[in-house]
């Protein structure tokens, strides 16, 4: 799954939610051979967008992933938009966002039966004060999914800044991660970055049987 957040414009105006929407249906793909990738948009509410497959994942990236140029000309101002621009009221865009009901919505969409679950959850600019976050990650630390925390945390502004104060707190909480490569994701090739945010998953994965029993 691959969780973006909507509550900025610059990520979309530079590419950067491009690029991971780019890297994450090459990942998909990767892991579920022609399967597609369960997509969110994240504000104060959590809403699903259509699913991103890597044989479609230019044209979703012009309909989701970027915010279109102003016109030079007011005669084309018609025709500016896509359909993220066409649903930045519905979706409450560039407002105010809310990681925790992300996660609550994402975790109720999940069913009973399904395998265990990795979500990129692409952060920016990250603002998450009290305690709801890591009361959320701790409600869903039971779940059959992985979340791996990617993007910009922010300086001091969530439960993600003190992950490893968290988990030695709450040992039990060990399906979160948050990947922080040498260099920014735009600057990170391909295969480190896959690397990256593979491991944690892999190494949680490997201790389900462990933790269950």
């Amino acid at each position: 799954m691959l969780a973006l957040p909507g509550a900025h414009p610059h990520p979309f105006e530079t590419g950067l939610i491009a690029d991971i929407a780019r890297r994450v249906a090459t990942l998909g793909d990767f892991l579920t051979p022609g399967a597609g990738v369960d997509a969110w948009m994240y504000t104060s509410h959590t809403h699903r967008l259509p699913e991103l497959r890597l044989s479609q994942v230019a044209e979703w990236i012009a309909d989701w992933a970027v915010l279109p140029h102003e016109p030079l000309l007011s005669q084309d101002a018609a025709l500016r938009g896509n359909l993220l621009t066409q649903h930045t009221a519905r979706y409450e865009l560039f407002g105010p966002e809310d990681a925790a009901e992300a996660i609550r919505g994402i975790v109720q969409s999940l069913h009973a039966d399904e395998g265990p679950t990795l979500v990129l959850f692409f952060i920016w600019g990250f603002h998450s004060p009290g305690p709801y976050l890591a009361d959320e990650l701790d409600r869903a630390s039971g779940e059959n999914v992985f979340w791996q925390f990617v993007g910009d945390p922010g300086a001091g502004s969530s439960v993600l800044d003190h992950l490893d104060r968290l988990q030695a707190e709450a040992p039990h909480i060990s399906n979160v991660s948050l990947y922080q490569g040498w260099d920014s994701i735009e600057d990170t090739p391909d295969y480190l970055f896959f690397r990256g945010v593979l491991k944690p998953f892999v190494r949680w994965r490997k201790a389900l049987p462990q933790m269950q029993n």
